[in-house]
């Protein structure tokens, strides 16, 4: 009965590590942010940071009309 509780406690010790390895790994999204307005990259780490708990950056990006876009990269 011993030897089945303590290989109990290893299987339940692995599967937990697994779990958190998974969570630790989450997907990374991303999403254009402000479309209309001229991409400040002050404001576009803020916005991004504020509205998705992410990191943003401005860049120039032929899908979104105008000059440089902020795009939020933050965990899905």
């Amino acid at each position: 009965m011993a030897k089945l509780c303590s290989y109990f406690l290893v299987l339940m010790i692995v599967f937990s590590v697994c779990l958190m390895v998974e969570r630790a790994e989450g997907k990374l999204c991303q999403i254009t942010i402000n479309k209309e307005q001229n991409c400040i990259s002050f404001f576009c780490m803020q916005d991004c940071s504020g509205l998705y708990n992410g990191v943003g950056h401005c860049l120039d990006d032929p899908k979104v009309p105008g000059p440089l876009n902020c795009r939020c990269k933050y965990n899905c």
